[in-house]
């Protein structure tokens, strides 16, 4: 744990270096990687040296180090007044490139506060136990509690059920009451977070538009490739009129008729539509609604922290659930989880086949010379399930090895990484089908195009910090009407496959920021095929 410290100086260009070294010091002790501490060190720097040359020399600068809440933060700090990101276009950009990493837990946080400016950095703590190697360990006990739990006479195991579903149920209620204000939250902040709308231009909206574009393109056809393996249902009515009204129908009610149902009712459309209507007039009005971006951001906060605490519940929340489902005879619901893992490999395969020939064919690139150049990106999210990890890497090959502008790429790759998942959509709904099936509801064609819609838009909102699958999850049973004891098995499924997932989503996001880039003839060619 980092240890609490508090200094002051005159802000000048001595003061400068001396900070930087204190933030590397710090980042050393909080035990971040060394890569990591080089790039957050540069960043600290151009901060400053913007507000040297805006506020002057001997402004106040604060160095702070400590906890909060069990949270590591390192901040630093200068009086004056706000410098905000509407000003020259470097400095525009440069904002911008850094709360979108923000947003990915990559960089320093900008806030202003009581007249100060801050830049906060929460070093994360030193995991003892991997997510997955804590996953395995939970699976591994409830399958051992279970199998001697059947000896046990029913007297005994009824009475242990007793107290294992009142736990299961309360940690279930926890994240019912936590995954729609997150998911809300999320779609509002990421769309502040794109910063002023002017600085998105021609070629931030041709990016956004491409990737959303491309998240529902392949939720709707992979749908319709998988579809085959699930017994579906006619729709209801005699006529395809029917259908096509209910679809119309679903569209229309994707409005809410107030503020609060949407929450309540757990409908996922409704809230990300309420995120969009908010968060969109904040980025347009900017400074008018300052009160309200910052309101927004703090409560985010609060969520996000939160959230991270019910995370660490996780392992408790598989090893009651599959205990549960041992002690009640029906474990045989675990056979799902190989058709469900089998449908998401061979999916996110084929995507990622697909990306790699089409860049291939119209970079006229040779597919080896590709791969070669994508693989340190890729293996760096294999191996450690995390975006973050893979970030430096991942914007150097885009920049130096695919030809991207570094400019586009800077922009380009935090935004894609926080936004553009398609291993995500694959996942949503490869689960969500899987498990309907094993529930006994009813699959019909509305009930596959509401998945799509959800399915994409949940790839799209999903949060960028460890358990934000977990709230997707709950809302996308909720919506698609798959009981919610089946949820353990969904986290389960998509803690085993995350790290492949992690992989395939930033070589896909490689690939269609260079297929982008060609569309505008903004790739270097030469350094692509070199």
């Amino acid at each position: 744990m980092l240890s609490q410290r508090k200094e002051q100086y005159p802000l000048s260009a001595e003061t400068i270096d001396r900070l930087a070294l204190q933030c590397t010091e710090a980042l050393k002790e909080a035990e971040v990687d060394q890569k990591d501490i080089i790039r957050l060190r540069l960043s600290l720097e151009d901060v400053l040296e913007i507000w040297l040359a805006r506020l002057g020399e001997d402004a106040v600068v604060s160095f702070q180090t400590g906890t909060r809440l069990g949270k590591q933060f390192v901040q630093v700090g200068v009086k004056g007044p706000q410098v905000g990101i509407d000003s020259a276009d470097d400095e525009e950009e440069f904002f911008l490139y850094n709360r979108l990493m923000a947003q990915a837990g990559l960089a320093f946080l900008f806030s202003y506060k009581n007249g100060v400016n801050y830049l906060t950095v929460h070093p994360p703590k030193k995991v003892r136990m991997g997510d997955m190697a804590r996953l395995i360990l939970a699976i591994g006990l409830a399958v051992v509690m279970g199998t001697g739990s059947m000896f046990l006479p029913d007297s005994t195991r009824a009475g242990i059920q007793a107290v294992v579903d009142p736990l299961f149920g309360t940690i279930m209620n926890c994240l019912k009451i936590i995954s729609s204000p997150m998911i809300f939250l999320s779609i509002c902040w990421g769309i502040i977070n794109i910063g002023d709308v002017s600085v998105i231009g021609k070629i931030g909206k041709t990016i956004l538009v491409r990737m959303t574009g491309m998240t529902f393109l392949i939720s709707a056809v992979f749908a319709l490739a998988i579809s085959w393996m699930f017994p579906v249902a006619a729709a209801g009515g005699d006529s395809a009129g029917n259908g096509f009204q209910e679809i119309f129908q679903m569209i229309l009610n994707i409005i809410p008729s107030d503020m609060v149902s949407p929450f309540l009712n757990g409908n996922a459309l409704q809230i990300i539509f309420l995120g969009i209507c908010i968060g969109v007039p904040v980025l347009i009005l900017g400074d008018r609604v300052t009160a309200v971006r910052l309101l927004i951001e703090q409560v985010n906060e609060v969520v996000q922290f939160l959230m991270q605490c019910i995370v660490k519940m996780i392992p408790a929340f598989i090893f009651l659930s599959i205990y549960s489902l041992m002690l009640s005879g029906i474990f045989s619901q675990l056979g799902s989880v190989v058709k469900a893992v089998a449908i998401i490999v061979a999916g996110n395969f084929l995507i990622l086949v697909l990306y790699l020939l089409t860049v291939a064919i119209r970079g006229k690139v040779r597919i080896g010379l590709l791969i070669r150049k994508m693989l340190p990106t890729h293996l760096i999210a294999l191996t450690t399930a995390s975006s973050s990890a893979a970030f430096a890497t991942n914007l150097e090959t885009c920049s130096r090895q695919l030809g991207i502008p570094e400019k586009v790429a800077n922009f380009a790759v935090p935004l894609g990484q926080v936004y553009y998942m398609p291993s995500n959509v694959v996942v949503f709904l490869a689960i969500a089908m899987v498990m309907a099936e094993n529930s006994g509801v009813s699959m019909t064609p509305l009930w596959i195009f509401t998945a799509v819609v959800v399915s994409g838009l949940l790839a799209i909102a999903s949060c960028p910090i460890p358990g934000g699958a977990l709230t997707c999850y709950t809302i996308l049973f909720m919506q698609m009407g798959i009981p919610a004891e089946t949820l353990p098995l969904a986290i389960s499924i998509d803690m085993m496959i995350d790290f492949m997932a992690t992989g395939v989503n930033l070589s896909c996001l490689q690939s269609e920021l260079t297929l982008t880039c060609m569309r505008m003839k903004m790739v270097d060619m030469q350094i692509l095929r070199k």
